[in-house]
Parts: C-alpha cells; sequence; structure tokens
C-alpha cells in the first residue's frame, strides 16, 4: 500500500493549524465524495476522477473527506511544528 503524501502548508502565523492531507491512491476508487465533502475547496478530480489536493493551504482540518470516505483512502494529519521545519531544512 502506497500512500501520496501531499507537502504541508505553507507556514502561518499559527502552525498547530496546518494540515498533511494523504491520499492512499491503492485504495481509492476514485468516487469524488471526498472532493464533493471538502467545504474548503481543497480537492479537485484529474482527468482520471481520482481526487487531487489542489489547495493544501487552505485545508482546516475539518475531517469531512476523511469521515465520508468509503474506502478510507483519505488522512488529514496535523503537521507539527517540527515536521515544518524539518521541510524547510530540505528545501
Amino acid at each position: 500500500m502506497e500512500a501520496v503524501a501531499i507537502p504541508a502548508n505553507q507556514p502561518s502565523e499559527d502552525p498547530a493549524k496546518q494540515y498533511r492531507i494523504e491520499i492512499f491512491e491503492a485504495w481509492c476508487k476514485s468516487c469524488g465524495i471526498c472532493v464533493a465533502f471538502c467545504p474548503k475547496g481543497c480537492l479537485e478530480q484529474d482527468e482520471e476522477r481520482s481526487p487531487v489536493v489542489t489547495r493544501p493551504d487552505l485545508c482546516s482540518g475539518c475531517g469531512w473527506c476523511e469521515i465520508h470516505c468509503p474506502d478510507f483512502a483519505i488522512s488529514i494529519r496535523p503537521t507539527s511544528p517540527r515536521e515544518l521545519q524539518r521541510a524547510e531544512e530540505a528545501d
């Protein structure tokens, strides 16, 4: 099972409010439920109807996409300040 990790949001005033969106492609059947339930419009479907994170910076961490996914193919995780620091150092 391979997860596609989406880079964390750009640093903001409050790093505790940043989230990582992960889509497990092997589990996803491209139903579009996550896209439909995202209140912030972070997700869109590509040409093959697979979900794509297009605006990770808008993610509020509400978890609606994760809760409603029938295949458990998406997860939302808070990004810790330590993870943000490691990402910045890698750039």
